[in-house]
């Protein structure tokens, strides 16, 4: 799928063109984030053999299963890098995981900063798991914790370990990561046929969320999490829906009283949307409530050509970005909503779509074609030169911010035809988050959930 307005599908792809072209708590301490690209220098971090109390297979098998979760999900995050267990000298598995037991001169000579030991106790219906991280080189404990999980370790030991790396980002950074989070996106699937899905933010356990049988487009998050709106063909034209984010939940029409309503996007509170909608002949913003009733049109017919599409608003919800051709071109711009001033924010490029707004509130990504391919590009919301993210490698567009400002996912199809990919929020790191039949475009990341 090629940007927004080159993505909606083949019938709503024409009528765009056309109008275009017309536990005991221990005393924690923070560890110092790099400024500047904190992920150019990453963290070396030793993650042994966590120690499982009971002496079955099984309970063996899920501490190993639990170290090597851990250690793919700090690997995730781009800001740590696993040393190999071939230069450790002890395994506090055998030797003792607390302060008293851990030789910090062994560790510092595996070349490891930080160092996470760990065991868990499992039963039938629970498991619980005592863990603490240490700074190597001041010789001493971050912290200690202990979690526990209820129901078949199975099903638990993945939220317990994701709790783990949580508390491990929060003691790095100061602010949580992105681990309860979820990524929504189009998937034609084996069917053909464009329906939302939703992964992990990992892209493990992909579920089909939306069975229209229809072009299923654009998603969105409710500020909550719970809600995805997106725009459907399921009456043969293109309309706004709200549903469930989870397998089989109700659809709800929001509204259909335009020609061509797409692009929904929700104002922070999570009361009211914006979407594109064409109302006698011209398309516009306009703000609606859930059920689809219109409480104001927020952009103004600028010319014949003066298409207005893909609103989001900033986190504080006091200025929405949006796309529009009123320049000539499909750029971006802000509109401050206490005044109505709008601003152009991009100028560097003929085409420029797909805005995401940062958490923090100070950047906005998107994608600009450049040379005939389009790229993940970078600006500060206050206008100025653009950074651009991806290079030669095809077709990269979509762009979505992670909940904590860290990463970003994107559509690609470098590889021939579209996934999903994600990269940290300098560029780098890019890797294809998931693999599913057919093609994967439009990614779009929730908020964390209430857990």
């Amino acid at each position: 799928m090629q940007t927004l307005f080159k993505t909606l599908a083949r019938p709503l792809l024409l009528f765009i063109v056309l109008l275009l072209a017309a536990a005991p708590a221990q005393a924690e301490e923070r560890v110092r984030l790099r400024v500047t690209n904190p992920f150019e220098n990453k963290t070396p971090v030793a993650v042994p053999a966590f120690r499982a109390t009971g002496a079955s297979d099984r309970e063996a098998a899920l501490a190993e299963e639990a170290v090597a979760l851990l250690q793919k999900t700090l690997a995730f995050t781009g800001y740590f890098r696993m040393v190999s267990s071939d230069a450790f000298l002890e395994e506090p598995s055998k030797t003792g995981i607390t302060e008293q037991d851990i030789h910090f001169d062994r560790w510092r000579s595996s070349g490891a900063e930080l160092l996470v030991t760990g065991s868990l106790t499992v039963s039938s219906q629970a498991i619980i798991g005592d863990f603490y991280l240490y700074d190597i080189f001041r010789q001493k404990s971050l912290f200690g914790v202990r979690f526990r999980g209820a129901g078949t370790p199975e099903e638990t030991l993945r939220p317990l370990i994701l709790k783990l790396a949580d508390k491990i980002m929060v003691t790095y950074s100061g602010k949580h990561g992105f681990f309860n989070s979820r990524i929504a996106f189009v998937s034609t699937g084996t069917t053909g046929i464009k329906e939302i899905w939703a992964s992990a933010f990992d892209g493990h356990a992909p579920v089909q969320i939306s069975r229209n049988n229809a072009i299923t487009l654009t998603p969105s998050w409710s500020p909550d999490g719970s809600t995805l709106a997106y725009t459907s063909y399921v009456h043969e034209k293109p309309d706004i829906f709200i549903q469930g984010s989870w397998p089989g939940a109700r659809r709800d029409l929001v509204t259909a009283k335009g020609t061509t309503n797409i692009t929904p996007t929700w104002l922070p509170g999570g009361k009211t949307m914006a979407a594109s909608l064409t109302i006698d002949g011209d398309q516009a913003i306009y703000l609606l409530t859930q059920k689809g009733k219109i409480r104001k049109r927020l952009t103004r017919k600028w010319s014949k050509w003066g298409i207005d599409v893909s609103p989001v608003f900033s986190p504080s919800g006091d200025r929405m970005a949006f796309v529009s051709k009123r320049s000539g071109s499909p750029q971006i711009y802000i509109k401050h909503l206490a005044t109505g001033r709008i601003e152009r924010l991009t100028f560097d490029g003929k085409y420029n779509t797909s805005p995401a707004w940062s958490p923090a509130g100070d950047q906005i990504a998107y994608a600009g074609s450049r040379n005939g391919h389009f790229d993940v590009f970078v600006i500060n919301v206050r206008g100025g030169r653009p950074m651009q993210l991806t290079f030669d490698s095809g077709d990269n567009e979509t762009p979505s911010w992670s909940p904590d400002g860290s990463l970003i996912v994107f559509s690609s199809n470098r590889r021939g035809r579209s996934s999903i990919y994600v990269m940290n929020a300098y560029g780098t790191d890019q890797r294809q988050l998931v693999s599913l039949p057919g093609e994967q475009t439009a990614p779009v990341w929730s908020p964390n959930l209430t857990q």
